[in-house]
C-alpha cells in the first residue's frame, strides 16, 4: 500500500503532487494520506487543499483515503502507528523547506522515518514546482555496494511509468591528497573498475523494471568530492530528479556539517529523493 506523510503546509502540498504519480503507479491506485493534527495547520484550511487534491488524484484514478488523526501522540509515533510495516508498503514524506541556517533533512520527522526501517520511505524535496510529480529524467547515484542496487528498486518500479531516460552515476571516492597525485593511467583503472559496476547495476535494473538501453545509461567518475559530481551529472545530463540512497552510515553524517545527503539537497538545482528501501 501507498501513504503520504502530509503535514499541509505549502511545501507539502508540492510533495502531494508526487504522490499521486506514484499511487497511480500502484495496482490498487490508492493513495492514503496520513495527516497528523498539530494546530498549524487550521480545518478549514486543511479541508480546501483535501479538495484540490481530490480533484487532482480523480483526474489521475487514483483513489484518495483520507487518515486525519487527531491524537495527543507525537507526530513519528502516531504516522508508524498508522501505517503498516514490511516491504510492500511505501511512505513518501516531505523534506523541510530550503531555510537559511538551517538542515534540509537532519532533525526531521522525514528523517526519523528513514531511520525507522518501517517500510519503504522515500523523502523528497521539491525544487523545480511545475513538474508537478512528473520528472521523466532521472539521475540515480550508486554506491558500489557488492549487493547491488536491490534496496533502490521498490520506489524506483514506481517512477517506471513516466520515465523517459535513466542516468546512472558511481563517483569513485578518493582521498583529496590523492586525487592531487594519481596519474592518468591509474585515474583510467579506477574509472573501468567502477565502468564494470554501474554495468552490472545497468544490467539489474533493465531486467527488474524492463528498461530498454535506449532508456537507461551508466557513467563513472573518480573523485574527492562526491557531492559536487553528483549535483554535475544531474545538471549535465538535463536529470529532473536526483534520486539517492540513505544507509544507516550516511544518514548517521546528517549530524556532522559536511553531510553528503545535505550537500546535495542543499546544491542541486533539481528535486532530490531520499529513500530507504527494506528487504
Amino acid at each position: 500500500m501507498f501513504y503520504f506523510a502530509y503535514d499541509g503546509s505549502i511545501n507539502g502540498d508540492w510533495v502531494s503532487h508526487y504522490a499521486v504519480q506514484l499511487a497511480a503507479a500502484q495496482v490498487d491506485r490508492q493513495l492514503n494520506l496520513v495527516h497528523v493534527r498539530d494546530g498549524l495547520t487550521q480545518r478549514a484550511e486543511l479541508e480546501e487543499k483535501l479538495r484540490r487534491l481530490r480533484g487532482e488524484c480523480a483526474r489521475a484514478g487514483v483513489e484518495v483515503v483520507p487518515h486525519i488523526l487527531d491524537t495527543d501522540r507525537q507526530v513519528l509515533p502516531a504516522v508508524l502507528a498508522r501505517v503498516p510495516g514490511g516491504p510492500e508498503h511505501f511512505l513518501l514524506c516531505g523534506t523541510r523547506a530550503r531555510q537559511r541556517q538551517r538542515a534540509i533533512l537532519s532533525g526531521t520527522i522525514s528523517e526519523q522515518l528513514l531511520r525507522s526501517g518501517h517500510c519503504n520511505v522515500l523523502a523528497l524535496r521539491v525544487v523545480q514546482t511545475g513538474l508537478l510529480g512528473l520528472p521523466r529524467r532521472l539521475l540515480l547515484p550508486v554506491a558500489g555496494h557488492p549487493r547491488g542496487f536491490r534496496a533502490g528498486l521498490p520506489f524506483l518500479r514506481l517512477f517506471v511509468p513516466q520515465l523517459s531516460h535513466l542516468h546512472i552515476l558511481l563517483v569513485v571516492r578518493v582521498s583529496r591528497w590523492k586525487a592531487w597525485r594519481l596519474s592518468h593511467e591509474a585515474t583510467e583503472r579506477l574509472r573501468a573498475s567502477g565502468r564494470l559496476y554501474c554495468e552490472r547495476v545497468e544490467r539489474e535494473v533493465g531486467e527488474q523494471l524492463g528498461l530498454g538501453a535506449k532508456i537507461v545509461d551508466a557513467q563513472s567518475v573518480v573523485s574527492d568530492n562526491v557531492p559536487n559530481e553528483i549535483v554535475l551529472a544531474a545538471n549535465k545530463t538535463k536529470s529532473r530528479l536526483i534520486y539517492m540512497g540513505a544507509s544507516e552510515r550516511n544518514l548517521s553524517e546528517l549530524l556532522l556539517s559536511g553531510s553528503p545527503i545535505e550537500q546535495v539537497l542543499r546544491d542541486a538545482t533539481c528535486d532530490v529523493a531520499v529513500y530507504r528501501g527494506i528487504e
